[in-house]
Protein backbone atom coordinates (compact mmCIF):
# COMPACT_ATOMS: atom_id res chain seq x y z
CA UNK A 1 0.00 0.00 0.00
CA UNK A 2 2.75 2.59 0.92
CA UNK A 3 4.58 1.71 -2.39
CA UNK A 4 1.40 2.36 -4.65
CA UNK A 5 0.51 5.77 -2.61
CA UNK A 6 4.59 6.69 -3.25
CA UNK A 7 4.03 6.08 -7.47
CA UNK A 8 1.18 8.07 -7.21
CA UNK A 9 2.29 10.77 -5.24
CA UNK A 10 5.57 10.95 -7.42
CA UNK A 11 3.25 11.13 -10.96
CA UNK A 12 1.06 14.04 -9.36
CA UNK A 13 3.74 15.98 -8.08
CA UNK A 14 5.55 15.64 -12.07
CA UNK A 15 1.85 16.76 -13.19
CA UNK A 16 2.15 19.47 -10.94
CA UNK A 17 5.56 20.48 -11.93
CA UNK A 18 4.53 20.19 -15.79
CA UNK A 19 1.36 22.48 -15.21
CA UNK A 20 3.38 25.47 -13.43
CA UNK A 21 6.36 25.04 -15.34
CA UNK A 22 4.89 24.86 -18.99
CA UNK A 23 3.57 28.14 -19.00
CA UNK A 24 7.01 29.88 -17.61
CA UNK A 25 8.63 27.66 -20.01
CA UNK A 26 6.57 29.00 -23.16
CA UNK A 27 6.92 32.34 -21.77
CA UNK A 28 10.81 32.06 -22.28
CA UNK A 29 10.26 31.02 -25.50
CA UNK A 30 7.82 33.96 -26.93
CA UNK A 31 10.61 36.13 -25.54
CA UNK A 32 13.72 34.89 -27.25
CA UNK A 33 11.69 34.72 -30.47
CA UNK A 34 9.98 37.56 -29.67
CA UNK A 35 13.24 39.40 -28.83
CA UNK A 36 15.40 37.75 -31.72
CA UNK A 37 12.66 39.49 -34.35
CA UNK A 38 12.86 42.49 -33.17
CA UNK A 39 16.73 42.37 -33.12
CA UNK A 40 16.38 41.30 -36.93
CA UNK A 41 14.37 44.11 -37.64
CA UNK A 42 16.55 46.75 -36.49
CA UNK A 43 19.32 45.49 -38.01
CA UNK A 44 17.52 45.24 -41.52
CA UNK A 45 16.20 49.13 -40.66
CA UNK A 46 19.95 50.23 -39.78
CA UNK A 47 21.06 48.58 -43.29
CA UNK A 48 18.44 50.61 -44.68
CA UNK A 49 19.19 53.83 -43.19
CA UNK A 50 22.72 52.97 -43.92
CA UNK A 51 22.17 53.02 -47.52
CA UNK A 52 19.57 55.43 -47.53
CA UNK A 53 22.40 57.95 -45.73
CA UNK A 54 24.90 57.57 -48.19
CA UNK A 55 22.71 57.89 -51.01
CA UNK A 56 22.21 61.62 -49.51
CA UNK A 57 25.65 62.53 -49.32
CA UNK A 58 25.52 62.00 -52.86
CA UNK A 59 24.00 65.19 -53.47
CA UNK A 60 26.55 67.10 -54.21
CA UNK A 61 26.22 71.11 -54.31
CA UNK A 62 27.74 71.59 -58.22
CA UNK A 63 26.95 75.28 -58.68
CA UNK A 64 28.76 75.73 -55.27
CA UNK A 65 31.84 73.42 -56.21
CA UNK A 66 31.99 75.30 -59.80
CA UNK A 67 31.96 78.53 -58.02
CA UNK A 68 34.13 77.54 -54.98
CA UNK A 69 35.91 74.73 -55.88
CA UNK A 70 35.04 73.04 -52.66
CA UNK A 71 32.57 70.37 -51.95
CA UNK A 72 28.98 70.55 -50.15
CA UNK A 73 25.90 68.76 -49.76
CA UNK A 74 22.76 70.64 -51.45
CA UNK A 75 20.48 70.33 -48.01
CA UNK A 76 17.19 70.19 -49.89
CA UNK A 77 18.67 68.03 -52.64
CA UNK A 78 20.39 65.47 -49.87
CA UNK A 79 17.21 65.43 -47.74
CA UNK A 80 14.98 64.01 -50.46
CA UNK A 81 17.43 61.67 -51.75
CA UNK A 82 17.53 60.11 -48.04
CA UNK A 83 13.96 60.12 -47.60
CA UNK A 84 13.17 58.82 -51.24
CA UNK A 85 16.19 55.89 -50.63
CA UNK A 86 14.83 55.01 -47.37
CA UNK A 87 11.22 54.59 -48.47
CA UNK A 88 12.65 52.25 -51.23
CA UNK A 89 14.63 50.68 -48.38
CA UNK A 90 12.37 50.00 -46.28
CA UNK A 91 9.56 49.23 -48.64
CA UNK A 92 11.28 46.21 -49.20
CA UNK A 93 11.55 45.00 -45.77
CA UNK A 94 9.15 42.48 -44.21
CA UNK A 95 7.11 43.33 -41.49
CA UNK A 96 8.06 47.02 -41.96
CA UNK A 97 4.44 49.04 -41.12
CA UNK A 98 3.72 52.43 -42.49
CA UNK A 99 6.75 52.74 -44.58
CA UNK A 100 5.89 55.75 -46.26
CA UNK A 101 5.06 57.40 -42.83
CA UNK A 102 8.35 56.43 -41.29
CA UNK A 103 10.20 57.80 -44.58
CA UNK A 104 8.28 61.16 -44.10
CA UNK A 105 8.82 61.30 -40.40
CA UNK A 106 12.42 60.52 -40.63
CA UNK A 107 14.92 63.35 -39.23
CA UNK A 108 17.55 64.33 -41.46
CA UNK A 109 19.99 66.85 -41.16
CA UNK A 110 22.56 67.94 -43.25
CA UNK A 111 25.30 69.62 -41.84
CA UNK A 112 27.53 71.63 -44.32
CA UNK A 113 29.67 73.88 -41.87
CA UNK A 114 32.52 71.43 -40.61
CA UNK A 115 34.45 70.91 -37.80
CA UNK A 116 30.46 70.07 -36.50
CA UNK A 117 28.13 67.15 -34.37
CA UNK A 118 25.96 64.97 -35.84
CA UNK A 119 22.74 66.78 -33.85
CA UNK A 120 21.34 63.18 -33.13
CA UNK A 121 24.71 61.19 -31.66
CA UNK A 122 27.02 63.97 -31.29
CA UNK A 123 29.44 62.28 -32.96
CA UNK A 124 32.16 64.20 -34.65
CA UNK A 125 31.66 65.22 -37.97
CA UNK A 126 34.82 66.33 -40.61
CA UNK A 127 32.90 66.52 -43.56
CA UNK A 128 29.80 68.03 -44.84
CA UNK A 129 27.82 65.08 -43.47
CA UNK A 130 24.11 63.91 -43.84
CA UNK A 131 22.80 63.15 -40.37
CA UNK A 132 19.68 60.70 -39.98
CA UNK A 133 16.92 59.10 -37.37
CA UNK A 134 14.17 57.27 -37.53
CA UNK A 135 11.80 55.76 -34.73
CA UNK A 136 9.65 53.10 -35.53
CA UNK A 137 7.23 50.90 -33.64
CA UNK A 138 7.93 47.32 -33.52
CA UNK A 139 5.13 44.78 -32.24
CA UNK A 140 6.00 41.60 -30.53
CA UNK A 141 3.51 39.21 -31.95
CA UNK A 142 3.67 36.67 -29.06
CA UNK A 143 4.63 38.69 -25.49
CA UNK A 144 1.37 41.29 -26.90
CA UNK A 145 -0.82 37.72 -25.39
CA UNK A 146 0.49 39.02 -22.06
CA UNK A 147 0.45 42.58 -22.04
CA UNK A 148 3.76 43.85 -23.55
CA UNK A 149 2.71 44.94 -27.21
CA UNK A 150 5.14 47.45 -28.89
CA UNK A 151 8.28 49.17 -28.66
CA UNK A 152 9.82 52.00 -30.25
CA UNK A 153 13.10 51.28 -32.46
CA UNK A 154 15.50 54.17 -32.98
CA UNK A 155 17.75 54.24 -35.56
CA UNK A 156 20.57 56.39 -36.49
CA UNK A 157 22.58 57.07 -39.24
CA UNK A 158 25.37 59.31 -41.04
CA UNK A 159 27.34 59.37 -43.95
CA UNK A 160 29.64 62.33 -44.96
CA UNK A 161 30.66 63.42 -48.63
CA UNK A 162 33.92 61.41 -50.17
CA UNK A 163 36.19 63.73 -51.56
Amino acid sequence: MTQRWNHETHRAQSVLYAVLLMPMLLSVFALAIDIGGLQLERLRLHYAMDLATVTGASAVDLGYYREHGVLRLNPPEAARVTRESLLRNITSLPDTPAADRVAADAEVAVVNLVPARDPFTGTALDRPSVCARIRVAHHFPLLALVGIRDWIITITSEAQIRQ
